[in-house]
């Protein structure tokens, strides 16, 4: 009996060394890889939670990547960002942005998705809360003027406390808001993917119930219009991916289209904007008509690069949100195992992030620790 399981046993052991083997040496590498410093300045004002899941994202690929702080700690996402924090059950500001930033190598700024143009007018009352304000874009702005490079999510600017802040930060961004946002919908009568203040909003404006069903994209304006494109007679499919331009491609290395499915910006890139990826949608000729009479543009800008007295990336939707902080961050060369395996469907955690994100963060932050302009 012993002799039959003996086969069975050391086919067992040698699975665990094989396993322990790939597992140990990469990790071995990443504890022998020396860290970089860069000074990140994370700014993330979104309403107080424990999940910090507009920023997690951002702090895994810095630890993945082994960048530090200057004084040689980690970056960790409970306490390395400028914001709003939770503490004994109570709201409170965590910390202002330094009057020093210009010497800053990049600033961040995102926030929760869940905060959008849909949810702009809750605050905690008290001042306890609030997002982006005038005095963090100047700032930012003082910072853009010496050179810093500067990366923005859109719900950052959807975060912030009024238009002339917004106003503020578009020019070094080299973009404006067209007021509109979207997102594709499999179910219009899901609350989960369609608001009810987006409801709400249409039913006082339309004086008439909410009369959407199947799937499409919901277009919602920041002074409560809303438009719905439905599938079939306005788009094909309802689905959207995001496509890099040649030049996109070329830079970050993603050459084909990922499904992307969470809330994105409208947004009107300035002249000297270089647009590296676009929102592909089905549009029909009906839908295209639809947008036209709004005035909202037939092709959406998901991510532009803007050339002024520094670089700056804007990124027009929630592209680094990430739910799982994995242990993995410490395994060399898990980012590329990630980005390969993850498969581009509906319902696979945290797919965008792996599939887009973390190649283009890594991408920046390489410009940034090299100092060389990806147009040079």
């Amino acid at each position: 009996m012993n002799r039959n399981h003996r086969p069975l046993t050391v086919w067992t052991l040698a699975c665990l060394t094989v396993v322990s083997v790939v597992l140990v040496i990469p990790w071995i590498l990443w504890q022998s890889q020396a860290p970089t410093p860069l000074n990140i300045m994370i700014v993330d004002k979104s309403k107080p939670d424990l999940s910090y899941v507009g920023h997690k994202g951002l702090v895994w690929i810095l630890n993945q990547q082994k960048i530090v702080q200057q004084t040689g700690e980690h970056y960790t996402y409970e306490e390395d960002y400028y914001g709003y924090d939770i503490q004994n059950g109570i709201s409170r500001i965590e910390r202002k942005l330094p009057d020093e930033v210009t010497d800053t190598d990049l600033i961040y700024l995102t926030a929760n998705h869940h905060i959008s143009s849909t949810d702009r007018n809750e605050r905690i009352q008290g001042k306890a809360y609030e997002g982006l304000t005038i005095y963090d874009a100047h700032k930012i702005r003082e910072a853009a003027t010496k050179g810093v490079t500067i990366v923005a999510e859109f719900s950052a600017l959807s975060n912030a406390v009024s238009n002339m802040t917004r106003e503020q930060l578009y020019p070094i961004l080299g973009m404006k808001s067209s007021g509109w946002q979207g997102r594709s919908v499999s179910d219009l009568q899901s609350l989960d993917e369609v608001p009810q203040r987006v409801r709400m909003n249409y039913e006082l404006r339309e004086k008439k119930e909410w009369p959407y069903h199947g799937a499409g994209i919901v277009l919602v304006h920041e002074d409560g219009r809303v438009i719905v494109l439905k599938q079939g007679r306005d788009v094909k499919t309802g689905d959207i991916k995001l496509s890099f331009t040649q030049e996109g491609g070329k830079w970050s290395g993603i050459t084909r289209d990922i499904h992307y499915s969470e809330w994105f910006d409208i947004i009107v890139p300035e002249q000297q904007a270089t647009v590296l990826a676009w929102y592909k949608t089905d549009l029909t000729e009906n839908g295209q008509q639809k947008l036209m009479d709004a005035g909202i543009p037939v092709e959406f800008a998901a991510l532009i690069r803007h050339e002024g007295y520094n670089r700056t990336y804007y990124m027009a939707g929630s592209f680094g949100e990430l739910e799982h902080y994995s242990f993995w961050r410490r395994i060399k060369g898990w980012d590329v195992v990630k980005t390969r395996l993850t498969p581009d469907q509906k319902g696979v955690p945290d797919r965008f992030y792996w599939k887009v994100y973390v190649p283009l963060m890594k991408k920046i932050l390489q410009e940034v620790q090299t100092g060389q302009a990806p147009w040079q």
